[in-house]
Parts: structure tokens; sequence; C-alpha cells
């Protein structure tokens, strides 16, 4: 047998893991009647990009897509999510003159899949680690249904991740202003990313400017998502008049709403929504609710994993160990408070969308304390069940 650091027991267990992934693609697209390649309904990024391409910031007929949401300001139609995926869109219409975005999102989950093991691998991880991880990652949490809907909002948190996870493989490979600028793509497509930047410069202060007793390490990355974030807030300012402004605040369902998007009244009933359990019906059926989401845990696992490695980890931690565990904490926490003081908690779904975005923050957690840990039968059967659930889950969607 190949000993764990061979590379090419990586490269084959990376290709292995790919290949399964567009297998699983493509039985899923079959089942769904065959729309890999075909153009998906809810995709207004490639509207917008379209736009674009003939010279417009706004929609032109935008009344004719009521079942997008488009913001509306001034009799005019916008695009309401941030620009980033729109961006990637575009070489596809020059080139096909449409966008496939059954295809896309797939192709997105399958880099995001290798940048969890290239993360991990990087950071030193066994490769039967790697690919656990990445199973998980993919196949065993939200991720999996998301990929599997080109549609806007699914569009924008695939993308996110496959952003999230390529950074953190940037971070452990030294070459930090890169990992700035993925991460500012993925504020453009998730805006609550931006935690995971202002952590990147925290730790960039406290640990290599620190070190040199200079700045000159966080020029770089500084500048770099600088520059993302002023094209993207230039953008905004051209549409709305506002440099934080994407447009969700003048969607219609929002403009009547008394609270608006955010706001504090929110944030008791979406945490009740996510300690909501399926419960067996009858002829023992599965019964779960599919707007606002349901217990997270239990659609990502993977963040119950991380929990029970990180108390375990914590008692024989030292302190600098202890303090990035409750800085990994505090984020997770702190975004998931802000995630629950949306309106719709992600609207119609299967899980707990909106907390596969601390997914990638698990990843660079294992990858920072706990590198070459290796699965064992408990942890292989959650991967496993999270594995057939998502499934399940992906296939009952699309009659749902």
């Amino acid at each position: 047998m190949l000993e764990s650091s061979s590379p090419r027991l990586y490269r084959q267990a990376l290709a292995g893991l790919l290949v399964c992934l567009g297998f699983v693609f493509l039985l899923h697209h079959t089942l769904a009647g065959g729309n890999l390649l075909a153009p998906n309904h809810y995709d207004s990024y490639a509207l917008q990009a379209q736009n674009w391409l003939e010279g417009r910031l706004y929609i032109a007929d935008g009344e004719k897509y009521a079942w997008l949401e488009l913001a509306v300001l001034n009799g005019k139609y916008y695009q309401s999510f941030p620009p980033v995926p729109a961006v990637l869109t575009l070489p596809w219409l020059l080139v096909l003159g449409w966008h496939p975005a059954n295809l896309t999102i797939a192709l997105y989950a399958m880099a995001a899949a290798a940048g969890v093991f290239q993360c991990l691998r990087r950071a030193g991880a066994p490769v039967v680690g790697c690919a656990f991880h990445a199973l998980l990652f993919s196949l065993g949490s939200n991720l999996c249904w998301l990929a599997t809907n080109g549609g806007v909002w699914f569009q924008a948190q695939v993308l996110c991740a496959m952003f999230c996870v390529w950074a953190g493989w940037a971070f452990f490979a030294r070459r930090y202003t890169l990992c700035a600028v993925l991460l500012a793509l993925a504020v453009g497509c998730r805006p609550l990313t931006i935690l995971y930047l202002f952590g990147l410069g925290i730790w960039l202060l406290l640990g290599p400017c620190r070190e040199r007793r200079s700045l000159r390490p966080l020029l770089g990355p500084v500048l770099a998502a600088g520059l993302i974030g002023a094209v993207m807030a230039g953008y905004n300012f051209a549409r709305f008049g506002s440099i934080l402004e994407f447009g969700h605040t003048y969607l219609p369902e929002f403009m009547r709403e008394e609270n608006g998007q955010f706001h504090l009244e929110y944030l008791l009933s979406n945490l009740k929504n996510l300690l909501r359990l399926p419960v067996l019906g009858e002829g023992l059926a599965l019964e779960f609710p599919l707007f606002n989401g349901f217990m997270p845990l239990l659609a990502n696992p993977g963040l119950l994993l991380w929990l029970v490695c990180l108390v375990r980890s914590w008692r024989g931690g030292r302190k600098g160990e202890r303090l990035f565990d409750l800085a990994c904490v505090g984020a997770a926490v702190l975004m998931l408070v802000l995630l629950c003081l949306h309106r719709t908690l992600g609207g119609w779904q299967f899980g707990a969308r909106y907390t596969a975005d601390l997914l990638p923050l698990t990843v660079v957690w294992f990858a920072v304390r706990r590198p070459r840990w290796q699965p064992g039968c408990g942890a292989w059967t959650l991967c496993g069940m999270a594995m057939l659930f998502n499934l399940f889950g992906a296939a009952y969607m699309l009659t749902a």
C-alpha cells in the first residue's frame, strides 16, 4: 500500500472524488429530465450579464420577469444580488450566447470539493482525511442540494463556498494576497463572508506584521481586497446611490415589510426555525418543513463533527490554540446571528442552507487544529448518513 504522503495517492484520491461528484450530478439531472446543459429559469445573473453586454446597468423589460427577485427603483429593474457570479457568466454568453447554469454550479461544487481537499493537504492532512472532509463538505451538506439547481440564490452560495475554501488553500500556501482576493470575491457572492476577510486581516496583524514589526505583510492583501471592494462599491453607487446597497432593500417584498430585510424582530423566530426537527408521519414517512429551514446539524453534520472535535481539542489545547478556538466559535455565532436577522432565512429549501456558509470555517479549523485527524468508524457513519440524507434531499426537492 502506498504511503499517505505519496503525491500520486493524493492525485488519485482527488481524481476519484471528482469523478464520483460528476457522476452524481449526471444522475441527478437525468432524474430532473436531462437539464444539465439547459439555461435555468431563475438565473438572473445571466440576465444581468446580458444587459451589461448591451450597455445597461439595469434590466430592460424587468416587469416581464415577475418570478425573479428584481429590485425596483425609479421605475427601473435591477438584479438584486452581489455581482461576482454574474461576471462569471460573461464568457458563456460571449461564446455560446447562453449560460448553462445547472452545469456551471455543478462545476463550482466540484471545484469547492477540490479546494477542501487541497486546503487540508496543504496543511499536512493524510489523504484519507482530505477525502473525508471533501466528501462531507460536498455531498454530506446542504451544498449537495444547492449544487443541483442553477438558480440565482444557489449559484451565489456554492460559488462563495468555492472561493472560501480555495482562500484557505492560499492561506496555508502563504499566498496571503491571493487569499484576500478570493475572500473579497466571496464577499461579492455572499456579503456576510466579510467576517472571514476581517479574520485574515486580524491574523496578519497578530502574526506576520507583529513578527516583522511592520505593516508590510498587510499591504498586498489590503490593496487587492480594497480594489475589488472599490469596484463593487462603485457598481452599487451607480445603481442605487449607496456603496453598500446591492439591491435587496428595493425588492418589493421588503419594501412592503414594516421591518425591512434585516431586523432584530426576526432573530427569535429564525432561531426557533433552526431548532425544528423532522418527524415520522403516517406510514413512517419523514416529514420536514420546506420553508425557512430546520435543524442545521442534520443537513450540515460537518458542524456537529466540528463541535465535537473542538470540545475534545480544547481540553488539551495551549493558550494560543484555545484563543483560536474561541475566535472560531465567536465568528460562527456572530455569523449565525446575522443570518438569523434576515426575514426569510433562505425561504424554500431543504435543510438550513444559510448555515452552509459556516462550513469553510470548519475546514480551516481542522486544517489548523487537527490536520492529522483521521476519521474513525463513527465519523464515517456520520458522513455516510449525511451523504444519503442530502442526496435524498436533492431528489426530494425535484418534486417539492
